[in-house]
């Protein structure tokens, strides 16, 4: 059967109306995903710069508490420098001193500000300014009985020594009799060959304790039991924690085995008096040399280390060798420090140790001798700054 044109033309029309309808359908699909996957998107996004913002908002809001705490501490630090270096020259202060570099045990991270003062009026000063800004400080000698942390100290080193505090004055009373006035900073066995040369007896016996005459005075330097100082001390001149000068005699300075008055409360040894007798140069010198001579017998001398670390009374506790070797305590090693072999009072620094090597030894022990004896065991050697 035949079609007519205008019958085609409709059929035609008709099919080009369903194929728009079809495409317009298409598109509308198309724009309706299209649609959707951006308004997912833009939720999306918003929910993102939302938790941003508000990460941001709390961030601020923390900001000006931690910032002025910051700003304060800042400030504060500002001012005390700036008046420390008001009272002091250019070379008796430094920033960010390692401590390794004035311990005996070769150990310990840099001390915010240390201070080497040349006169008794600025050590007092030094003091009354940290007390005015709350600084903490620290009284060091010769850094021999000492254990710094490896993150440092967080305060300032008042450093007495030879060089600025080591003065010698004599008073000959008679013929034999001398009455010695030194200053806190010189090194023990500096004094003890000086008075040698001089003919002086009294203290010949510290020939080989490392640390300075301040230092021994606080700490009652002795060989054992035997307190080398306390025989031919007379008095002392201390500065207190107020920066107050006093004078004690030796009675007031309450000596004992490895301790005294004077390191309970923190004082300052900076000067003391002696009386020494005229003897024979010889005889001086021979208690010099078994001096000598039994100390490198017994103890670490070529190893860096801090002397005896703790105090141990025997007639009490019984032998702590005995409680060493039951634990496997002698030679026991951290890293590079370990405690001596031959002398299990020290600890030593093989070479490459750090502090928290020997503190973990330290507390090691401690904890053994709690647990297995109920014995709280005191330390000799004094712990500064922070360990973790």
């Amino acid at each position: 059967m035949k079609i007519k044109d205008d019958e085609k033309i409709q059929i035609k029309n008709s099919t080009n109306r369903q194929n728009n309808s079809l495409n317009f359908s298409n598109s509308n699909n198309i724009k309706y995903k299209i649609s959707y996957k951006f308004v997912f998107s833009f939720l999306i996004v918003l929910i993102i710069l939302f938790f941003i913002s508000n990460n941001l908002k709390n961030k601020h809001n923390e900001l000006p508490r931690i910032s002025r705490k910051s700003i304060d501490n800042y400030q504060n630090e500002k001012k005390f420098l700036g008046e420390l270096k008001s009272i002091l020259d250019e070379d008796e202060i430094f920033e960010n001193e390692m401590m390794k570099k004035h311990t005996t045990f070769q150990l310990g991270g840099p001390a915010k500000f240390f201070t080497k003062p040349k006169s008794i009026n600025k050590i007092i000063k030094i003091i009354r300014l940290c007390k005015k800004y709350s600084i903490e400080y620290f009284i060091l000698g010769n850094g021999s009985n000492l254990l710094v942390s490896d993150q440092g100290f967080n305060g300032l080193i008042i450093n007495i020594l030879e060089d600025n505090f080591s003065e010698l004055n004599f008073e000959r009373l008679d013929e034999i009799h001398y009455k010695l006035i030194v200053g806190g900073g010189i090194l023990m066995r500096t004094l003890a060959k000086k008075l040698c040369l001089l003919s002086l007896s009294g203290l010949e016996d510290i020939i080989d304790i490392p640390g300075t005459i301040g230092g021994g005075i606080i700490m009652n330097a002795s060989d054992g039991a035997k307190g080398l100082i306390f025989n031919s001390l007379e008095k002392v001149k201390i500065i207190t924690t107020e920066g107050e000068i006093r004078e004690l005699f030796k009675k007031d300075c309450q000596l004992r085995y490895r301790g005294s008055l004077l390191k309970d409360n923190k004082y300052l040894v900076i000067e003391a008096t002696f009386n020494l007798l005229k003897t024979d140069k010889m005889i001086i010198q021979k208690d010099m040399a078994d001096h000598t001579s039994f100390r490198y017998s017994r103890q670490p001398m070529y190893f860096p280390s801090a002397g005896s670390f703790f105090i141990w009374n025997k007639p009490k506790y019984g032998s702590l060798y005995e409680k060493y070797i039951q634990n496997n305590l002698v030679g026991y090693k951290v890293g590079d420090a370990m405690i001596y072999t031959y002398n299990i009072a020290f600890i030593v620094n093989l070479g490459n140790a750090n502090s928290s090597d020997v503190y973990k030894i330290v507390t090691h022990v401690e904890a053994i001798m709690k647990s297995k004896y109920d014995i709280d065991i005191k330390r000799e050697v004094v712990i500064l700054g922070l360990f973790l």
